[in-house]
Order: structure tokens, then sequence, then C-alpha cells
């Protein structure tokens, strides 16, 4: 139900949820599915979430390095519906390996298994609308390829766009209400920061105190790392204390492409394209490597897909290509087809060169009007969105595209800066960091690729730069700061982490994180899908576990 104002004193709400995005939504409507009733809290107005975030909610944040970290307006939307409207859709599991300790990998010790999320990937698959089939391809891997497997399946949301169908559900659910325009700006503690009385926010210009039994940050990794800082100022022994593990190793992935895979027999690009499964959505195999594999040669997780070249590089010569970089370049046009922060990856550095993209347009325009036409029709004019295209050609030369863990650098971190924002919050410094591993990981991954591909006849892997360029490639591609990994991590002790196995952070008894900001490592595998699990696995923890009562204070105690 949509509130339109605050909630009357006497309202008993057993959860209280911040941040009605992708995991937020879950969260709420899997609550109360186990009868909970919830009221969700979100920062901007219902629709906010199709267009940037408006100046009030804006951040003061200064990232150290721009080269690694994307701006704000790529990265975050409010409203019902949040990040999902920037999102591709992208669904990959975490696996087994993913949360085992692996001496190579620090601080990869989870305090639990692949057991704890794989009773609600189906369910989380549902909610994400992405195909109630496998992760995995039963359809055989090439001969001779060895460690290698192409099993390994990303699956796709039909609309990713989350906000209409999971919005609309909340809005008819009886046991939720949903106070939209409702930043949270602080966390009330009790006296020794134990329990949570209630969440301070702004409706309006009112400031209020909302209050539940239990509580559940759902707001994306920045913003809920803030309110814990922000806390932590008062309360400078929680979370590990101000030299803890909170806001400490911050992860998201090594992505890019240094090289093109040539395939012997152009025919075998039909196995690695996105195809539409019996299962009514669209999946992708990949190149990777089992546990096994991953352990023998000391690498990081990594999947590596197939992609067209850059549609910036005017050499590739294709019309369609050049017609799509062209539409992506012009900024009011390319932000509607694609979210800002992959419009910008595809439209390349500055200086562009439209000059010959219109050459290459121009001499095949039929081809490039009847493939815009079928990209159109199939990525926007669909019930189920189609994620990507793959032009092919005779030639059977494509851009490998890899995917790559980051390992947790504690001095990879987020902390305030001693600014203000506009509704009030403390702005941060975000210090986000690559380590030589990361991009070593890379380059081994691709050599012990071309290897096997070799091997098998199947193809080959041919580097964009001479031997002694291709770490600085690595390098010069790595950025992330949309996926915001272990700022939170969960952990066995505290001290180590913020929250513990159920979510639940280390010393309070009623405050919980659902964000990617738990996830411990970051695996190669997009977070969402694996936080969405995770926080249907909190949802059912909460039902079966009675909250603790704790006497009514006034509202003025609560303040202080």
């Amino acid at each position: 139900m949509r509130l339109d104002s605050l909630p009357a004193d006497d309202e008993h709400y057993g959860l209280v949820v911040v941040g009605a995005g992708p995991v937020g939504l879950a969260l709420a409507l899997e609550a109360s599915q186990t009868g909970t009733h919830v009221l969700l809290l979100d920062a901007g107005a219902e629709d906010a979430g199709r267009r940037d975030k408006p100046p009030a909610r804006r951040r003061n944040d200064t990232i150290v390095d721009p080269d690694r970290h994307a701006p704000e307006l790529q990265t975050t939307r409010v409203g019902l519906g949040g990040a999902s409207w920037m999102w591709g859709g992208r669904c990959v599991t975490y696996e087994p390996v993913d949360f085992e300790q692996r001496d190579h990998v620090p601080d990869s010790d989870w305090p639990i298994g692949f057991s704890a999320i794989e009773p609600w990937r189906a369910k989380a698959q549902e909610y994400l609308d992405c195909g109630a089939g496998p992760f995995a391809s039963a359809e055989p891997d090439w001969p001779g390829l060895g460690e290698f497997r192409m099993s390994q399946l990303e699956r796709w949301a039909r609309q990713p766009k989350l906000g209409p169908r999971l919005g609309a559900r909340v809005l008819a659910d009886p046991l939720i209400d949903l106070l939209s325009d409702a930043p949270v700006v602080g966390i009330a503690f009790d006296d020794d920061g134990s329990t949570v009385r209630g969440l301070r926010i702004r409706h309006g210009d009112r400031p209020a105190i909302v209050r539940g039994d239990r509580y559940a940050l759902a707001a994306g990794g920045m913003e809920t790392v803030r309110l814990l800082l922000d806390a932590q100022r008062t309360l400078p022994t929680a979370f590990g204390g101000v030299d803890g593990p909170l806001g400490r190793y911050y992860m998201g992935h090594a992505t890019g492409s240094i090289a093109n895979i040539v395939l012997t027999d152009p025919a075998d690009i039909a196995l690695l394209d996105f195809h539409r499964d019996e299962h009514d959505s669209y999946v992708r195999r990949r190149f990777s490597l089992p546990a096994e594999a991953l352990n023998e040669h000391r690498l990081l997780n990594a999947s590596f897909y197939l992609d067209n070249p850059p549609f910036y590089d005017y050499r590739h010569k294709n019309a369609t290509l050049s017609a799509v970089f062209l539409a992506l370049a012009v900024p009011p046009v390319g932000r509607r087809i694609l979210a800002e922060g992959i419009r910008v990856r595809h439209i390349g550095p500055e200086p562009r060169r439209y000059g010959p993209h219109i050459v290459n347009v121009l001499r095949n325009p039929v081809r490039a009007v009847i493939d815009s036409w079928d990209i159109l029709r199939r990525r926007y004019l669909s019930r189920v969105r189609k994620p990507g295209f793959l032009l092919r050609n005779p030639g059977g030369t494509y851009a490998i595209h890899y995917h790559s863990e980051q390992i947790a650098n504690p001095d990879s971190r987020v902390r305030l800066d001693g600014g203000v924002n506009p509704d009030g919050t403390p702005s941060m410094l975000i210090d986000f960091r690559y380590t030589d591993q990361d991009v070593d990981s890379v380059l081994r991954f691709h050599e012990l690729l071309d290897d096997r591909l070799r091997a098998s006849g199947k193809g080959r892997v041919e580097y964009l730069d001479p031997p002694e360029r291709r770490a600085a490639g690595v390098w010069e591609q790595a950025i992330d700061g949309f996926h915001h990994i272990g700022t939170t991590r969960m952990s066995a002790r505290p001290g180590d982490g913020v929250v513990d196995a159920d979510c639940r952070v280390h010393g309070v008894d009623n405050l919980y994180i659902a964000s990617s900001s738990v996830l411990r490592t970051s695996a190669e595998a997009n977070p969402t899908f694996t936080t969405v699990c995770l926080a249907l696995r909190l949802a059912h923890h909460l039902a079966e576990t009675p909250a603790l009562t704790h006497p009514r204070k006034d509202e003025a105690a609560v303040e202080g």
C-alpha cells in the first residue's frame, strides 16, 4: 500500500526495509509472504528511477581515482526499482568455489557455504525474471579444451527494469506499506549501540522517526556504509571500531578486452551467442575454469565471453557497429539505449572520430538499417528483452571479454571525508583500488585459454598489444563502482567483518544488511543475483526467529 504521509504512531511493523531497489523489493515481498508487516522506505519518488538522481538526492563524495571508479550518476538511482533502471539484467550465480577458503585468495573464508544460497536460487530467478532453467548448459564442451568448460551460463532478466513489475506487487500487497521520498538520514541506537530504536528520516521538509521490530538496510553498498560510518562517529567501538572492517575491502571486478579470439570454424560462434532457451529467457555460454583448475593455477575466478569489436574503433569497417556508435555518441539518444556507464564504455575515450564511422555506414546503409531495426525490435519492442547482439563475420574473429574476480584489499575502502550532502548526511572519500594480483590473474587466464584453444584446434587468442603492453591494457580498463562488494562483509567473528552468517550486524540485535556489501569475495559473477538469494534467506530467517521486545521510549529519547 502506498503511504502519502508518515505511518500512524500505533502502526506496528515487524520489519523496516530501507531501499526499494532489486534487493529491497525482493526482501519486502518475501517477508510479507511469511506474514510480516513491512514498511518499505525509499529516498526517491516512485518513478524517480526513470531519471538521474535529483540534485537533492545527489552526493558530494570524492573519488580518489576517477579512472578506477565510475561517478555516482552512472551507478545509482533512487525510486521504485532503484539501480535496476540502469541494470543490464545479467543474472549469474556464485558457485561453491566462491565460498571456499582458497590459499591464493586473501580473506576468502566465508562463514557460510554455497548451500546457504542454493535453496533460494529458484525463487530469486522468479523475482528477477530470468527464467526457471539451470545455470549450466547440458551441451558438451569442445573436445580438447582441457580444464576449460563451456557449460557455465549467464541468464538474463526478461525485462531488467524491475520497478514496474515488482513495484506493482508491492503496492498491491496488504502487508507492505511503501513510503517514498523518505531518505534515511541516520540510525537511532540505544545508549550502548546494541539495539536500533528507530530510523531518522526526512519526509518532505519534516524530520521524523520510524520504528519497527527489526531493520534491514537494502539501500545499496554506498548508502548502507554511509549510514553505518555516520553512526560510528558517536559509537566509535561499533562495527569493529574506527580502524576495523567497516568501509574496507571494497571490491568489484576487472572487466575489459585485451584480445580477440579467432575461431577455426566460424560457424562455432552459434554455440557462444545469446539464445532464447526453453524457459523463454536469454542465456549465453562462457569459458571458465572449475575449482580444481583455479586452485592448481592459483587464479582468481573469471569468465570469458565473445563480443563485437569495440563500437568506437572505426577500423572494424562494420556499418552496423558504426551506426550504433553514432547513436550512442549522442547523449539524449544513447542514454535511452544503454545505461550511462555502459554507454560511455562503448563510445570510448576522446577524441572521437565521427567521420570514419559515417563512411562505414555509407558503405552499406541497407545492412545498417536492417540490423539496427532487428536490434531495436528484439531489445526494446519484445516482451523478452534481448540483452545484446553479436554481429557474425565470415572470418570468425571476435573480441573476447573477460569478467574477473578482484581480491579483498583492506586499503580499497570508503570513509567519511568531513563534508556534507544536500540532505545533511556525511559525504565520503572513495578510494577504490586494484592490485597487481587482479591484473596478473587476467593475463595468465588468457595465456591458458590460448594454449587450450590451440591444442583443441578450435581457435586461438590474438592479443591487441605486444607482451610488454598487455598488463597496461588491463590496467587502463580497470574501472568499477557498479558492484559495491565487501564493505560490510560477512564474518564468523566480530572485528573481521560487519555482519554475521545471518546478515545481522555484529553486536546489534535487530539490525540487518541486505546488500552486495556483505559479500566476502567478489567471485566472477555480477552480485545482484546472489544478493537477492541472501535477502530471501534473510526474510525466512527473520520469520523463524522471534523478534526481541524492547521497551518503547519517547521520541526525545530516541533522538538522543
